[in-house]
């Protein structure tokens, strides 16, 4: 049996570990509902270019924008939305996961989040760069890797962008995907549209300027940028979501810890008491 001294110490460093998972349950918490509000907000505004979408359904059929062509030789960039601190359970590994059974390992990979940059390391994949980003992250945070991403599909140099991501569904759920980006796609586009709520309506009732081809052409860089970041801000709110749940999980373990060794404590206390009592009778009864 540990003797009391070492039980009153891990008692005090467990209670000293509470504390520390408790209050970054609490900072978690604060960032949470932040993040949550990003990412609703940008739902909203792929709504609103689905609603530009909606008018330009035969200009998408004919369109041949850079960000839509279709090629049948080249690599395969992936890019990697993940962490950059850990502590936040099953998040990271989750999507590794996905990232090993769905996206090629012959592929470039770029991650947004360095968590993850020694697994795909190890894992024999090509990193071929690494981006940072803070929880409160501007446009001109997120502009090298819209540039890298933008850049190397159109000159060429890959000729598929697929994406790993966090999708934020609730506090528990947040669920891993890989999905393509680029070539954006006619029936993607079509299918943004088909997913906005407005009421139907006669294009013949809009003039469009410039013509429906040059504004789908200025559109389309605008839709891949928020269409990024959105999945960034998912990320950033499955992110906290994530690490709430796991230090709330961690500072009950450590009370739940904590009480066990208490009980032993006082266990071994008692054992002690009744020893020296045994030995003072002992000693007594051997005097007389």
């Amino acid at each position: 049996m540990a003797s009391l001294r070492d039980i009153k110490r891990r008692i005090r460093s467990v209670t000293n570990t509470s504390k520390i998972t408790k209050a970054m349950q609490m900072v978690a918490s604060a960032k949470m509902r932040r993040a949550q509000e990003l990412a609703l907000r940008g739902r909203e505004y792929i709504a609103a270019i689905a609603n530009v979408f909606e008018h330009l359904q035969e200009t998408i059929a004919e369109s041949s924008s850079p960000l839509m062509q279709k090629r049948e030789q080249g690599k395969v960039l992936v890019l990697v939305i993940n962490t950059d601190r850990g502590l936040c359970g099953g998040l990271n590994s989750n999507l590794m996961r996905e990232v090993l059974l769905k996206a090629p390992a012959d592929a470039d990979y770029i991650t947004i989040g360095g968590k993850l940059n020694a697994q795909i390391a190890k894992a024999g994949r090509n990193l071929a760069a690494t981006y940072s980003l803070g929880d409160d992250f501007s446009d001109s945070d997120l502009k090298p890797v819209l540039d890298h991403v933008r850049d190397s599909f159109t000159d060429g140099t890959y000729r598929e962008v697929l994406v790993a991501y966090q999708s934020f569904v609730n506090i528990m759920v947040q669920k891993p995907h890989v999905a393509p980006l680029l070539p954006i796609t006619k029936e993607e586009l079509l299918a943004v549209a088909g997913t906005d709520d407005m009421p139907d309506t006669d294009n013949g009732n809009f003039i469009l300027e410039p013509n429906p081809s040059e504004l789908l052409n200025a559109i389309l860089p605008i839709y891949f940028s928020n269409a990024i970041t959105q999945l960034v801000l998912e990320g950033k709110a499955s992110e906290q979501c994530a690490r709430m749940v796991a230090m709330k999980a961690a500072t009950e373990n450590a009370k739940t810890l904590i009480g066990d060794l208490t009980l032993e404590y006082n266990k071994a206390r008692q054992a002690q008491i009744t020893n020296e009592l045994l030995e003072i009778t002992t000693a007594m009864k051997a005097m007389e």
